[in-house]
């Protein structure tokens, strides 16, 4: 009888940690990341590449949340939104100046109904036109 409790016991506490997660390795928030790559012959637009972005618990980074600045033209993705789904975008920029990208990533969430953990922001100032 005492071996069926302690199976019934594991069982609960496997259960426990698949639908809830473990206190002991709770979601840790990704690690936002890029870099700017200068566009040869193209002298205000760069390349943002956040594939270096990541989480340290291993969760997939599904958005990749962007700020460029005033008037700036997104020609990657072709879409409106500075919320994308891909890790490099190109941008280019109207005037030349200096300007500030700040990027933050959100993981997918472990669960359905859970929002993905926001990593901190990480920004780099742009100096238009690059060489």
């Amino acid at each position: 009888m005492n071996k069926l409790r302690r199976y019934g016991l594991v069982l609960v506490l496997l259960g426990a940690l698949a639908i809830g997660g473990c206190f002991l390795f709770p979601n840790v928030p990704p690690v936002a990341s890029f870099v700017v790559v200068p566009v040869p012959g193209e002298p205000l637009v760069v390349v943002l590449d956040a594939t270096a972005s990541s989480s340290p618990d291993g969760d997939e980074i599904d958005a990749y949340m962007w700020t460029f600045g005033d008037d700036v033209d997104i020609i990657t993705p072709l879409e409106e939104t500075k919320t994308v789904t891909i890790p490099v975008i190109t941008v280019e920029y109207p005037f030349e100046g200096e300007y500030t990208v700040t990027l933050a990533v959100r993981e997918k969430p472990r669960q359905t109904g859970e929002l993905g953990k926001v990593s901190t922001t990480v920004s780099e100032t742009i100096t238009l036109p690059h060489d």
